[in-house]
């Protein structure tokens, strides 16, 4: 119904829209055209007045009522001398009135004398000023008639004049009609050009809100509907994963409080009924899950930190040299795993402005990430540069290649490019999320490239 009415809705609008614009272009138009004929009509009968004018008056006054009627039927249109043997003077043959045109002579009272369409002799002459011409037909000075020219716009005679206009109008109707239909044919196009993109993205966010999640859209057409359709895919993309991650969240929590929660329980349950002997060696087991627990802790808190944006830091200016002096147990760590590890700062750069336990944070868990992919005689590079307001680092490793589609998601909580890795092997996932959350909050970013030749981590702080 929804597509329907916004279909109807954008047909009555270009429809309305159409019909207003001819009504405000044709309707003065045809009211400008009309008033400048009948200006141009209105002249005519000017020149007509001041041609008949002498004419008729030096007739009148010689003759009296007797044979006028004559002279003008026998010349409406320019024809040839008549009367009583006297012929037309100064040209009179070359006069023509148009088709329609009508002359009429009356009298002082008003009486008509002669009507060129033998209509109103003897009656009173009575006219719409706004119709007729006239000029009084004088002798020796003196008024003794009036002549008129009735102008066919008024008299509503057939003629070509009246002929013209309603043409005109009845073009300007044809025009309305014509735009209307063609306002109706494209506003059906264009409606529904428009609201089947809207239709299908009304059904497929009415299915994301249901929870189907897996809705996608391949919306055609213009620009803006294919962004549209875009925009909207990565969104339920994004919200799919959210919600992948969500799942395995919980999954991966759940697993890694209920496996150590289960081994101290059954550790000391043992030791209180004495199965298990309370020597050194068990306590060691039961410290080193709790500390397992506190670490998980730990992470979910600075997690919770970086979505939250609540990360608090701490700035100082601290020379390179004390950075990479609390890097050393990492190294030791790499030279016991037969791994290859080197360190490039660059040549100048003595000092780094950072909140340097984050710093340091970030480079664990970055280093600790790429030990976790690599086998003995790998190599390590962990390398400093300055480009321009920002410090850059990056490492590198030479083990397993990150799949290509894989690399979008190696930054989101929770994930991990190989689910079959338990969390004493791959972690839990949140290394590389909470790495690039303090690396965000030193107002830098992260990325990662991947080839065959090596994979490298980069990061960038500002200085």
């Amino acid at each position: 119904m929804a597509k329907a009415g916004l279909a109807k809705k954008i047909t009555t609008t270009l429809i309305t829209v159409a019909i207003i614009s001819v009504l405000i272009t044709a309707i003065p138009m045809l009211l400008m055209t009309r008033q400048q004929f009948s200006n141009y009509i209105g002249k005519y009968d000017q020149a007509m007045l001041q041609q008949w004018q002498p004419i008729v008056a030096e007739y009148y006054a010689q003759n009296g009522s007797n044979g006028l009627q004559d002279l003008l039927e026998s010349n409406p249109m320019g024809g040839s001398s008549m009367g009583n043997g006297r012929g037309m003077r100064r040209g009179e043959a070359g006069m023509r009135s148009k088709q329609g045109q009508r002359l009429l002579v009356t009298d002082m009272k008003g009486i008509v004398l002669a009507d060129s369409k033998g209509v109103l002799l003897g009656q009173q002459a009575e006219f719409d000023p706004a119709d007729v011409s006239s000029a009084p037909l004088l002798a020796e000075y003196q008024q003794i008639g009036t002549l008129y020219v009735i102008s066919p716009l008024g008299s509503g005679l057939a003629s070509l004049e009246n002929d013209f206009i309603t043409r005109l109008t009845g073009s300007t109707v044809v025009l309305a009609i014509f735009m209307a239909m063609m306002a109706l044919i494209l506003g059906l196009l264009l409606g529904k050009r428009v609201s089947e993109p809207l239709g299908e993205l009304s059904i497929a966010i009415h299915n994301v809100a249901r929870g189907k999640l897996d809705q996608r859209l391949d919306l055609h057409g213009d620009q803006e509907f294919e962004q549209l359709g875009h925009d909207f895919n990565l969104m339920a993309q994004n919200l799919e994963h959210a919600e992948q991650n969500r799942r395995r969240l919980t999954a991966d929590v759940s697993h890694e409080l209920r496996t150590p929660l289960t081994f101290l329980r059954g550790q000391l349950e043992g030791m209180q009924n004495g199965s298990v002997p309370a020597s050194a060696e068990n306590i060691f087991y039961l410290q080193d899950e709790v500390i397992r627990l506190s670490r998980l802790v730990k992470e979910l808190d600075d997690l919770a930190l970086v979505e939250n944006h609540a990360v608090k830091l701490n700035f100082s200016t601290f020379p390179v040299t004390e950075l990479l002096d609390r890097l050393a147990p990492v190294s030791l760590a790499m030279q016991d795993k037969g791994i290859s590890f080197s360190i490039a700062v660059e040549k100048d750069l003595q000092q780094i402005t950072a909140d340097l336990d984050r710093l340091l944070q970030i480079l664990l868990n970055l280093l600790s990430n790429a030990m976790q992919h690599v086998g003995e005689e790998s190599i390590i590079k962990l390398s400093v540069q300055r480009q321009q307001d920002f410090l850059r680092f990056s490492v590198m490793n030479n083990g397993a290649v990150i799949p290509e589609e894989n690399m979008p998601y190696i930054f989101e909580r929770f994930y991990r490019v190989d689910d079959s890795r338990n969390r004493r092997e791959g972690g839990m996932g949140l290394g590389l999320a909470i790495a690039k959350g303090y690396a965000e909050a030193h107002h830098g970013k992260m990325w990662a490239e991947s080839n065959v030749q090596a994979t490298t981590f980069f990061f960038t702080i500002a200085q």
